[in-house]
Order: C-alpha cells, then structure tokens, then sequence
C-alpha cells in the first residue's frame, strides 16, 4: 500500500513538472509572438472633453490593434476604422481603404501625460482649427453622458 501511494505522489509530480516546464517554453514564445508595435498601456478610449459645441474628436485604440476614430470639426461627424501601432512616442492610426475612394492619409498622435494630441490630420476636414487634446476615459458613464448629452 505505501508504494502504491508513492507511486501516485511520484505520478503527480511529474505531471506538475512537465506543466510547469511546457508553460515555461510557451510563455517567452507567446511574447515573441506579440506584436511589438502595440504598448497595452496606450489601449483605451480617448475623447475630448469640451462643450458639445465645441469641434470633438474621439479616439479608440483596441488591445489588437484595431482603431476607430470620430470626429467632428463642426460639420458633422465621420467615423472612421483602421488598425493603430506605437513607437513609444508617437501613435499612427491607419485607416481601412474604402472601395472607389482615395486612401486616407494617416493620422498620428503624441501622448502627453495620458492624452492624445493629433500632430498629423486630414487638414480638408478641419480646416485651419487643430483637432482638441483628448483625454483618455476610465469611467463607461462619462463616456456615454458625458459625450451625448447637451
């Protein structure tokens, strides 16, 4: 009987040993995997906190990489979609290309202290106004309120 249950303790570690041994081979492979271009930390919703009739601009960074940004310099708004990618300084949203519809140049923003200001814009669109620095949103209920209300 106590070599049986020897066997089973001896059994059981060397399961919890290979476990222990394959995750410790996949997690540095799994990071190597990771795109490089991507900082988490940047990820989040960005918008602008101003009177809403005030030029606005919200912008959305996806933990995948996905972008969507919404502005509107004062005739409307335009949603676009694209992917997004960091250098550490600087964060460059490029957009989807649209069937029968000139590639849209990117857009490229700086952080500053939590915030996003756009340093490249569609200048067509906005005309001689700068797009607002946009902080970036930590409560859902700010979020929607705070950006649909009057």
């Amino acid at each position: 009987m106590p070599c049986d249950a020897l066997k089973r303790i001896e059994k059981s570690a060397t399961i919890v040993l290979r476990v222990l041994v394959a995750g410790a081979m996949l997690s540095p492979l799994a990071a190597l995997a990771a795109d490089q271009h991507i900082h988490a930390s940047l990820a989040g919703v960005y918008v602008t906190r101003a009177p809403k009739t005030a030029p606005t601009m919200s912008v959305s960074l996806g933990r995948d990489g996905s972008a969507t940004v919404t502005q509107d310099p004062g005739d409307g708004s335009t949603t676009q979609f694209g992917h997004w990618q960091d250098d550490g300084r600087q964060i460059k949203v490029t957009f989807n290309a649209i069937e029968g519809e000139p590639q849209q140049a990117p857009m490229i923003f700086e952080v500053v202290h939590n915030k996003l200001h756009a340093i490249s814009w569609n200048h067509e669109a906005w005309g001689s106004a700068e797009p607002p620095m946009m902080s970036k949103g930590s409560n859902a209920r700010y979020l929607y309120w705070g950006t649909t209300m009057p």
